[in-house]
């Protein structure tokens, strides 16, 4: 791969790994013999806030378009009781049923992306695993909505 598919990769790969650890269901402590059903960070997150809608902040990402083919085809199929890559026969039919071609690269990138969810998803089922992204250090959205709306009263009081 040359350098612009290389730094497009690892984009993609970040935002996937996120996706895969806010999916992720914890193991329960050893002590825990609860009945109760697990739930993702996402859903945790959301029951916190009292906000179904609850979307949390994601890592930038060029070429959107392939994150939404990998979700449209599912990141992982069943393989043997447990999640597998999506397969090069999974992309051929996708591809057959919707009438999109993929380029080489982008059929390379979509398994690999997939093996990335897989592999985030089992590591974040430790409850104490980080996330693999995280917006420190980069100023709050709100803060630059608020900075730009009084910027704009400003100027319309001119």
């Amino acid at each position: 791969m040359g350098q612009f598919q290389n730094g497009l990769y690892e984009n993609l790969k970040l935002y996937v790994r996120q996706s895969a650890w806010l999916n992720a269901t914890r193991e329960r402590p050893k002590n825990d013999k609860s009945d109760k059903p697990r739930i993702s960070r996402i859903e945790q997150m959301r029951l916190d806030r009292g906000d179904d809608d609850y979307q949390p902040e994601m890592p930038p990402v060029d070429a959107e378009y392939l994150l939404t083919y990998l979700w449209e085809i599912g990141p992982t199929m069943a393989a043997g009781g447990y999640p597998g890559p999506i397969t090069h026969e999974e992309l051929r039919s996708w591809q057959a049923n919707t009438g999109i071609e993929l380029e080489p690269w982008e059929v390379r990138f979509l398994r690999r992306l997939s093996g990335e969810y897989i592999a985030e998803s089992h590591r974040a089922e430790k409850a104490d695993c980080p996330a693999p992204w995280s917006q420190e250090g980069k100023p709050q959205v709100s803060a630059v909505a608020q900075a730009l709306q009084a910027s704009i009263r400003a100027m319309a009081d001119l």
